[in-house]
């Protein structure tokens, strides 16, 4: 064994614990590409919500990159930077990891403590996930450093697990929500699923970065009016008015940022692993563009997950808290009650739009760890959807807040004040988290 070896570690005959690979940045972001992959499908399957999407996105990030930054001497831990996690757990046979297996296995586990298992096929597709990415590394390198990976991630895992389980999700789960009765302005369940209200409580999970759930303030609505041509009266026309002179295009724009919540369970619709897993995919193919190594995917990931993490909880929180009724509840209360959007409108309230939010919020981390450059998003190609390119991050943002006024769901002024409230969150999270010494 050679001298960096410690008690517990196995080493092969003639192998050296210092060969190439020990340290996480010669390792290429495959692996970590493809466990978002994972995770996409695993949150399809469980048919979550967007902010409990976000929530699994985010914790699944946090432990690829606190599973590894023990092997990035110039990346800093996450640990004592988001709220409540002081420590990512011990660090044994530092030396002797291999990285990739720690990755596996540390994300692995937080997903177990994280979903629910609804159904029943997402835990089997968990396992054999990490099993075979774990056997796929035993074919590349000594059975002990895919030891010591295992054993490194799982004990990181544990520890992350434990602090995500903590965070307040579990109380906000399965309570009932009342929608309140005062004024006309107030959000009901909308055509034509009549669905309860999705989330109301989630204000209540704990912030990663954020000093309180609410501390990005939007602009707050347009003062409500039933009046014709009053301002709210005319961002009501706006959607409807849309609805009527939409393109092909703005169609397939609005059908491919849907991003609607899915199920291996009929009816099946067009399922998807949510908006924060669009934009985890968004992240995993500029990091495939530009030939990244594991380093910087890990990094660059635990970022974009912690962003749409605290847009989802921000935006959430002023939704339930403006309680703002939707444009379809609108136009056929005072202007069209035949009307139907082209896009089904989702069943929590309007202000602010969380495509809007989210988009940009990752939008801003991404551009800042990979730049500005033009790309064509495939991620829905499983879907059936045409790719769409984009000349950098922020025009796909734009886009897809911009698909919400197509879709017939939103007003023009929550999908503005949404883009202005994700840019300040994703600055927030550029602010307050460092990952560079």
């Amino acid at each position: 064994m050679g001298a960096a070896g410690t008690a517990g570690a196995v080493a092969l005959p003639g192998m050296s614990w210092a060969a190439a690979g020990t340290r996480v940045a010669e390792h290429a972001a495959d692996v970590a590409l493809r466990w978002v992959e994972t995770t996409y499908d695993l949150v399809l399957r469980e048919n979550l919500s967007p902010p409990a999407a976000a929530r699994v996105y985010a914790h699944t990030a946090i432990a690829m990159y606190e599973a590894l930054v023990a092997g990035m001497p110039d990346r800093l831990p996450l640990a004592g930077q988001l709220t409540a996690l002081r420590t990512s757990g011990p660090v044994r046979h530092k030396q002797h990891v291999d990285w990739p297996s720690a990755l596996v296995t540390a994300a692995a586990h937080v997903q177990r403590t994280l979903l629910s298992f609804a159904a029943p096929t997402t835990r089997p597709a968990l396992d054999e996930a990490e099993a075979t990415a774990i056997a796929a590394r035993r074919r590349q390198v000594p059975a002990g450093r895919v030891d010591a990976g295992v054993e490194h991630g799982r004990a990181v895992g544990r520890h992350l697990a434990a602090w995500a389980a903590r965070d307040g999700y579990a109380g906000t789960v399965g309570r009932a929500y009342v929608p309140s009765t005062q004024g006309g302005a107030s959000w009901e369940s909308t055509p034509p699923n009549f669905r309860p209200a999705i989330e109301p409580y989630f204000s209540e999970v704990r912030p990663l970065v954020l000093r309180a759930a609410d501390e990005v303030v939007p602009e707050p609505p347009v003062p409500f009016s039933t009046e014709p041509g009053s301002a709210f009266w005319q961002q009501a026309m706006a959607p409807y008015a849309q609805s009527k002179v939409n393109t092909d295009e703005q169609k397939a724009i609005a059908r491919f940022w849907t991003d609607n919540p899915g199920s291996v369970t009929p009816p099946l619709g067009t399922p998807t692993g949510l908006p924060s897993g669009h934009w985890m995919l968004l992240g995993t193919q500029g990091l495939a563009l530009g030939g990244a190594r594991l380093d910087l995917a890990v990094e660059t990931l635990a970022l974009a997950g912690i962003a749409l993490h605290e847009a989802f909880l921000n935006c959430w929180t002023w939704k339930y808290r403006f309680d703002l009724l939707r444009p379809i509840t609108y136009v056929h209360r005072y202007i069209d009650p035949t009307w139907t959007t082209y896009v089904n409108t989702p069943q929590f309230p309007e202000h602010t739009s969380g495509h809007s939010v989210a988009s940009p919020a990752a939008a801003t981390v991404l551009t800042a760890r990979l730049g500005r450059f033009a790309f064509t998003d495939h991620s829905q190609d499983v879907r059936g959807h045409r790719p769409r390119s984009f000349d950098s991050f922020e025009d796909a943002a734009a886009e897809a807040a911009v698909s919400r006024l197509y879709g017939g769901i939103h007003y023009p002024h929550a999908i503005d004040a949404g883009l202005d409230q994700g840019r300040e969150v994703g600055a927030t999270v550029l602010a307050r988290v460092r990952t560079r010494r």
